[in-house]
């Protein structure tokens, strides 16, 4: 008869048999080589497991994440995860003691390995503020691990992107469009890589022209962005569109239901009418950017600067406005109260404000005639 304590290690012997008899002799040996940590036999092995085992989706992503991943060959690394998804994304494969889908380990380590090299690059980014004198070579490290970032996930947007800015940054103006522009073909419905790629382009001396498709682009994947309107609008001014200028506005705060985005449409629709000059509409934008933010004190000084700018136009009579200082100092005097609800929300500032509203004084005077 069988010895019971005898029989539980037998069939535990053969399990472990079994399970090893699934796996070639070429992985077996690899996988030994892993666990002793003999990285050069385990990368000459794997190969060989891979040639042996062309339908084991596990063996790529070993040889991707053992071997390329911590050498630093992201391209390597990428090809051994395409391949194990292209074999069976369903699969379950065994990964540093843990058991997943293909697509889950190779989804887990991709982030994993992103994230390393993304959040170095931004350690070294923020060491170029305390330690300026050192600067260039803290943003050439950034830029390096911004570059193993893009390599591991290319359909990252944010690598891209800050890869761009810290080329923008180092001076490398050529590089930093390449860059930005890459972020945009990788994702081209990305808000991020749109704005980033307009912004990049003008601060790099491009047109108008090569500017606009990127921000118009910027402003259809995200309407109420208030960044991606101003540029849009400044374009639009720039190129001589006035009334689209306005009407990107106009659009954007009939689609709008939050009062704080909304109070900052309005405000920069009042600029952009301040910039044409219309000073009566203006004032009634800064006013609604004001009525729906009282603390605003940007839409109070564009107000303050519109009833200034009516004020200037019946004092001269321009732009078709019949000379009338009554009526100018009737704006003056609104522009100084306006000015002066400015200086009580923004009293850091008083000394600026102040000089601001000596001058509308001094018009105001020359308009009653005091002067």
């Amino acid at each position: 008869m069988l010895n019971p304590k005898r029989i539980f290690p037998l069939l535990l012997l053969a399990l472990a048999l079994g399970i090893i008899g699934c796996s070639s002799q070429e992985y077996t040996t690899a996988k030994l080589a892993i666990q002793q940590s003999d990285w050069v036999k385990a990368a000459e092995w794997l190969p060989k497991a891979m040639a042996v085992e062309p339908d084991n989706p596990e063996i790529p992503i070993i040889l991707g994440i053992e071997i390329y991943a911590q050498n630093k060959e992201w391209d390597k690394m990428n090809e051994m995860f395409d391949n194990a998804m292209s074999i069976n994304s369903d699969k379950i494969v065994e990964v540093r003691n843990t058991f997943l889908p293909v697509k889950e380990v190779v989804k887990n380590y991709r982030e994993h390995f992103w994230a390393e090299s993304f959040n170095a690059g931004v350690e070294h980014y923020r060491k170029i503020q305390d330690d300026p004198d050192n600067r260039v070579t803290h943003l050439e490290r950034a830029i390096s691990e911004f570059k193993n970032a893009v390599l591991i996930n290319p359909k990252d947007v944010q690598s891209h992107v800050t890869l761009a800015k810290s080329y923008f940054e180092a001076g490398d103006k050529e590089t930093a469009i390449t860059s930005v522009k890459e972020a945009v073909i990788m994702n081209p419905e990305s808000y991020e890589a749109n704005i980033a790629a307009g912004q990049i382009i003008a601060r790099t001396g491009g047109s108008n022209f090569e500017v606009l498709p990127f921000i118009e682009k910027a402003v259809e994947i995200n309407p109420s962005s208030s960044d991606a309107l101003r540029e849009l609008a400044g374009l639009y001014y720039d190129l001589d569109r006035k009334d689209e200028s306005v009407s990107v506005f106009e659009n954007a705060i009939a689609n709008e239901s939050d009062d704080e985005v909304k109070a900052d449409l309005y405000f920069n629709l009042g600029v952009i009418h301040n910039q044409m000059a219309n000073y009566e509409e203006a004032e009634k934008s800064f006013d609604e950017a004001f009525y729906l933010n009282d603390q605003d004190h940007e839409a109070a000084l564009g107000m303050a600067s519109s009833y200034e700018g009516l004020g200037d136009k019946y004092l001269n009579g321009s732009d078709g406005f019949e000379k009338d200082p009554g009526k100018a100092s009737r704006w003056y005097r609104k522009a100084e109260s306006k000015l002066k609800d400015v200086i009580e929300i923004d009293y850091d500032n008083k000394n600026q404000y102040e000089r601001q509203l000596k001058l509308i004084r001094y018009k105001r005077d020359v308009a009653e005639g005091n002067n």
